[in-house]
């Protein structure tokens, strides 16, 4: 809208200054809080007035702008509390509400209606429509969004219960319906099948919700200092209570349901027989908060600790309610029903007392009894099993067997069987305490889930107030949070050595950077600032992990063994907390990974490094159980020297999961979205310890993995350079970390080779390729080494053995990576070229445009676009089909290599652009030298053991080209095709620029001459490819064009998306069947123009003509026939292309990449300099040449936008730059603001601008009787 205004504003002056003034006040200023001051009425009435006094036609605009009907303001209402001057009270005197609920607790009524309505239409239309009690029923539901963004139990509920996301705006989804209406989707369900279920549901769902929700406003309330706090606890008692109704009446609150269940658990409260012990427990509860108010009903702002009780009472309620969900889960299990009915209530109370499981952070338990009891239906074959299961959620809902009670004759749980006695074999001495500490990782639960739906506030304010743990021992602590744990408010001990390695690293304790990073991550900013949502959820939860459980539980040991001596209790107490805070609450000794504390990270990691136990899930943390135990048999013992000693093993212990993690997510860095970032906070957690050990291996492994993107040296992948600096650092006797509890599947502990023996290479050493087809000037035959790597697949296929293929393409065989020394220090894989591909070259343009073109919503055969080339040929190699099979060698070349041949140009570009001026070749690394990517890009084509012409001897993309153009040229024999004379004849020309350059350091726009060359090179190395599809199309290779169409069409996924949307379809997301291949041809033809691809270039099949085509007889821009040179309109023409190209660019960064400024640069890139290249002696030039273009004072209107902008002749450019590096207005914009702005200025200012220049000069020109320049 700011950015509409601006290109709006100058001209409206012209017409009208007071509607400009209101356009350029309501709009003119970019950020601010507030848009429309003057309101959204007055700013249609101003652009209604323009639109008149200009004479637009309205009909053109299908807008609703000259419609001259209003806009009227929401009605809004207040609520105003009376006071209870009635003496109302609920339940014969249980409760007297000190507020006037009487309207509410009516609700009795409603529901009574409802439950014995004749039928289910009556019940719906009462669920609907009634709203005697203030509200409907229904409303309850479907005004919950709205009411309970911020409260967790509810958001917690959408979290168990989603099922799907709406793809037009991204909200989550239950049933088809909205994820947050899920009470009245269920309900609206059950009254279809009846109306007593439909009667149970409103109770169980919908008010039950509701009554929470009044609990929570109440602390809400109280938290704001509001005098009114009270009232609300007055509504959730009329909502639990309600109004008496009839003896044995359906229609009862959850008051009498939960009478009539409890009664069935012979749970009758044994100091009052009139009620159950589970609304005893929930009614004292709500007269302990209404007491809170009755001698000050301003406690709340005239007493901070008030909100602390407040909250525990409500914390209690929530527990013993959720206790009568679990109650009625068990009796309807138990009831003595028929098998449909039981099933229909067994589901009913799934939903409702499921989810709460899923707070408990055991999700795959929840996924399992889920399954039974609501996709498959309930067996009652299954019913001891489920009872055991939930039975195992007491101790973390805050409820006990006791509190349950037993069901009719058949016994129950006894919370012995429940002992807290025990944390995966170690027993606590104060048990309770323990297990309360323990409970932080609830915290850890819901912050993860509040993040995976996207409720930001409410999971700092988890993290920053807590809800899980209250420390009863000590009133000034009260609710503990994690984000208590890294400021060390509770314990506040530092002095011990993990401690001072973390501040002597970071410059700041391990705390303050454990908040610093959760931060970040919560409020999208710092690096964080163009991270995906699930990338931040994973550094969330890494850091807590990782990072606070870690470095707490040192705090809390460490603090025990300074208190050994003189206070052996508060030791033990210290010593119990270290383990909860490694283990937590979660933890139930499956091998479900289940955990959010380090204990479950140990677990988590266990498989990919064959460390697994049976007990405990990993070696290391069986060791660590027994060092636990033994650390707390010697502060007992008083043993102090010793226990010095259990803590130092511990701490080596703790630090193999930190390792592991770093080394899981650095593997699979291109594989997962999330690695990225949460392997940069895994880095975070062992880079002290490194540091301390080598600071050259911390250095490297502190650039490999920063986020959002990491330094990689030439040839190596993330994992290589994390494996060699921790081999150093592991193998160094100094080292206090067993190595080998890391890794059993990993040679991590085991030189790659033996120094002695190996053979260095000159890296220097000029290299001749193929007998002298490309001489690099620097060592790159073992890049042309890996086209041995594709003639050993190709054998492999050949004899049927897939595995061997697979194991060359996956691992490598012969391109070794050798140091600067030229020592080998591990092997180069073709596999690597695509997993690699969405770190390394998340700038390429030609990279870019491929993700871009074959993305189904960022996938690519169900996996992840970035590697698509490897999810291709897996499913090749997957395939039980020999034709499939058969491709495995042609794909790797088609699409790993070409696209690596492709990487190496734009990097030589980019390490050219670096080195334009000597200064500032001086600091840039050696592996970024132009020429030697120049030269690794020309050995990734030729290969090794090419002969010139040969389209048999040898196996890249040179042997291709030469295959493929027996089919278009005649060849004489010993010459090369022409496509392959005039890439080499590219190499060279480019590789001669730089050596006369100096690398282009000799003038500011020496780069620009290889960005020439780079974009000639490209669109040429796509016509072998073109050609290879043409052919198998005219010959009906199914497989083959599928392989070629995903090999070649996206490069011109920018040009025309319909076209290539119906190429696509066609040719890539099904198999090819009968088509027409003329049709085809025409369709790809029709784009040739956007590479600057010409008929003369591709060529004709020999022999069939259907792939004939002419460029002379292209004059056409849709429906215009122009009459002047056909190059210079086609080039002028390309700028929509240059625009589509740099909003592809910003795209990709934001929802494909770690990094969208890496797009950004892209795309400034590309509005500089143009994304292809400029036809030679063309006057047309960048999207930024027409931006600044010197004859725009041609255009009458120019002068006032002149004007407007204060004299800023290119204002236009001055905003876009802006954009583009995220300066001036745009410094704190995010990501989708600054595309949006980009993709305006472009279409509504430069093109519009430079429009009316052209046609304004037209003018000029005939009028001068000029008429070819006209």
């Amino acid at each position: 809208a700011h950015i509409t205004a601006t290109a709006l504003v100058p001209l409206m002056r012209s017409v009208d200054e007071t509607i400009a003034d209101v356009i350029e006040t309501d709009l003119g200023t970019f950020p601010v809080d507030d848009y429309f001051p003057d309101g959204i009425d007055t700013v249609l009435s101003s652009l209604r007035k323009y639109v008149s006094l200009k004479g637009i036609d309205c009909s053109l605009l299908s807008s609703s702008l000259c419609d001259e009907t209003q806009l009227s303001d929401a009605e809004q209402s207040s609520d105003t509390v009376k006071p209870n001057d009635s003496g109302h009270t609920l339940v014969n005197g249980t409760y007297t509400p000190t507020s006037d609920v009487s309207d509410l607790a009516s609700i009795s009524s409603l529901v009574h209606t409802i439950c014995n309505a004749e039928n289910s239409e009556i019940a719906i239309e009462a669920y609907s429509s009634d709203d005697s009690a203030g509200l409907t029923i229904q409303s309850m539901s479907t005004n919950a969004k709205s009411a309970m963004s911020d409260e967790l139990m509810f958001n917690q509920y959408v979290v168990a219960l989603s099922d799907g996301v709406e793809k037009t705006d991204g909200s989550f989804l239950f049933d088809d319906k909205p994820a947050h209406h899920y009470a009245d989707t269920i309900t609206s369900d059950a009254f279809k099948t009846s109306v007593e279920l439909g009667c149970q549901s409103i109770k169980i769902l919908n008010i039950w919700m509701w009554f929470a929700h009044k609990l929570n406003e109440a602390v809400k309330g109280c938290d704001k200092g509001r005098s009114d706090a009270y009232t609300s606890i007055d509504e959730a008692a009329a909502l639990w209570l309600g109004n008496p109704t009839p003896s044995n009446d359906v229609g009862g609150l959850l008051f009498e349901m939960t009478e009539s269940i409890g009664r069935m658990f012979n749970s009758v409260d044994e100091d009052n027989s009139e009620m159950v012990h589970l609304n005893r427990q929930i009614i004292n509860r709500l007269l302990f908060a209404q007491e809170i108010f009755s001698d000050d009903k301003n406690r709340c702002a005239s007493d901070p600790d008030t909100v602390d009780d407040l909250r525990i009472i409500v914390k209690e309620i929530f527990s013993f309610t959720s206790a009568v969900l679990a109650q009625g889960l068990i009796h309807s299990m138990l009831d003595q029903r028929d098998e449909k009915e039981k099933r229909e209530y067994v589901e009913l109370f799934s939903f409702a007392f499921l989810p709460l499981l899923n707070t408990c952070g055991r999700g795959e338990e929840f996924d399992i009894l889920y399954d039974m009891l609501v996709i498959k239906k309930f067996d009652e074959a299954d019913t001891d099993d489920v009872l055991n299961a939930i039975q195992n959620f007491y101790n973390c809902l805050g409820f006990t067997c006791d509190d349950i009670g037993n069901y009719g004759l058949r016994p129950g749980c006894t919370d012995s069987d429940l002992s807290l006695d025990n944390m995966m074999g170690y027993s606590p001495v104060n048990s309770t305490k323990t297990n309360m500490l323990a409970k932080l990782d609830l915290d850890a639960v819901a912050i993860v889930q509040l993040m995976s739906i996207e409720n930001y506030d409410l999971a700092r304010d988890i993290y920053v107030n807590g809800y899980s743990y209250y420390d009863y021992d000590n009133a000034e602590y009260g609710f503990v949070s994690l984000y208590d744990l890294t400021q060390s408010a509770t314990i506040g001990y530092d002095d011990f050595t993990t401690y001072k390695l973390f501040q002597d690293y970071f410059q700041q304790s391990p705390g303050d950077l454990a908040d610093e990073t959760i931060t970040n991550a919560l409020d999208q900013q710092s690096n964080f600032v163009n991270a995906s949502g699930p990338q931040r959820l994973e550094a969330v939860k890494t850091v807590i992990s990782n990072i606070i459980s870690y470095v707490s539980s040192l705090e809390a040991f460490h603090f025990a063994v300074d208190q050994c001596n003189s206070n052996s209790e508060t030791a033990i107490t210290a010593w119990d907390g270290g383990v909860a805070l490694i283990i937590g609450s979660i933890e139930s000794g499956s091998p479900n990974n289940d955990g959010y504390f380090l204990y479950a990270t140990s677990k988590a990691m266990c498989d990919d490094f064959a460390t697994c136990a049976e007990e405990n899930g990993s070696y290391a943390n069986n060791q660590l159980i027994q060092r636990f135990t033994q650390g707390q048999k010697q502060i007992t013992e008083k043993s102090c020297s010793n226990v010095q000693q259990t803590l130092e093993a511990i701490e080596s212990l703790l630090a193999i999961p930190l390792i592991q993690s770093m080394l899981y997510y650095a593997d699979k860095d291109s594989q997962i979205e999330t690695a990225g970032a949460a392997g940069y906070v895994s880095s975070l957690a062992v880079l002290p310890i490194i540091d301390s050990l080598d600071t050259e291996s911390s250095n490297m492994v502190e650039n490999a993995m920063s986020f959002p993107s990491g330094s990689q040296t030439s040839g190596q992948s993330k994992i290589e350079i994390i494996y060699g600096a921790l081999k150093s650092v592991l193998t160094d006797p100094s080292s206090f970390i067993d190595c080998e509890l890391i890794s059993n599947a990993h040679p991590l502990c085991d030189d790659v080779q033996d120094p002695n023996n190996a053979i260095p290479v000159d890296v220097d050493e000029p290299t001749t390729i193929s007998h002298g087809l490309y001489i690099a000037k620097n060592y790159v035959d073992d890049r042309s080494a890996i086209a041995k790597d594709v003639e050993e697949i190709q054998d492999f296929v050949d004899s049927k053995d897939i595995e061997g293929a697979k194991l060359v393409y996956k691992h490598g065989s012969n391109s070794k990576i050798y140091s600067k020394n030229g020592m080998p220090i591990g092997i180069r894989s073709i596999s690597s070229f695509s997993l690699q591909a969405g770190s390394e070259m998340q700038k390429d343009p030609t990279y870019n445009m491929f993700v871009y073109g074959l993305s189904d919503e960022n996938d690519f055969l169900g996996k992840s676009v970035l590697n698509y080339a490897d999810t291709f040929v897996n499913s090749l190699f997957e395939s039980s089909e020999r034709r499939w099979t058969s491709l495995a060698s042609e794909a790797v070349v088609a699409l790993h290599i070409w696209m690596q041949v492709a990487h190496k140009l734009h990097a030589a570009y980019d390490a050219c652009k670096l080195s334009k001026n000597a200064s500032e070749r001086r600091s840039v690394i050696e592996s970024s030298d132009a020429s030697l990517f120049l030269d690794e890009a020309a050995a990734y084509w030729i290969g090794d053991n090419q002969s010139t012409g040969s389209s048999s001897q040898g196996h890249l993309l040179y042997a291709l080209t030469e295959k493929i153009g027996e089919q278009f040229e005649n060849i004489s024999a010993g010459s090369q095709s022409a496509v392959n004379s005039r890439i080499i004849d590219l190499f060279n020309q480019a590789k001669n620029h730089i050596a006369i350059t100096n690398g282009c350091s000799t003038s500011q726009d020496a780069h620009l001459e290889l960005r020439s060359i780079v974009g000639n090179l490209i669109p040429m190395m796509a016509v072998p490819l073109l050609r290879c599809l043409y052919y198998y199309l005219s010959i009906g290779d199914a497989e083959r064009v599928k392989l070629y169409a995903i090999s070649v069409l996206p490069v011109f996924s920018h040009c025309s998306p319909s076209s290539y949307l119906e190429l696509k379809n066609d040719l890539i997301d099904h198999d090819f069947n009968e088509v027409d291949k003329e049709y085809i041809f025409f369709k790809i033809r029709s784009m040739y123009d956007c590479l600057g691809l010409s008929c003369d270039v591709v060529g004709s099949l020999l022999g069939d003509d259907f792939a004939f085509c002419d460029d002379s007889s292209m004059k056409a821009l849709a429906g215009y026939f122009f009459r002047t040179d056909r190059s210079g309109v086609i080039e002028a023409s390309r700028i929509d292309v240059d625009t589509r190209a740099i909003d592809i660019f910003i795209n990709n960064g934001m929802y494909l990449f770690q990094d969208s400024e890496v797009a950004f640069a892209a795309s400034f890139e590309c509005y500089k300099y143009g994304h292809n290249i400029a036809v030679t002696g063309s006057n047309h030039g960048p999207l930024q040449s027409l931006a600044t273009s010197s004859d725009r004072d041609v255009v009458p209107a120019f002068s006032a936008f002149r004007r407007y902008f204060k004299d800023d002749d290119d204002y236009a450019d001055s905003i876009l730059v802006d954009a583009f590096i995220g300066n001036g207005v745009f410094e704190n914009a995010n990501a989708d603001e600054r595309r949006r702005a980009i993709a305006f200025i472009l279409r509504y200012m430069v093109t519009h601008m430079s429009i009316q220049e052209k046609i304004h000069t037209a003018v000029e020109y005939c009028k001068s009787n000029d008429f070819d320049n006209a």
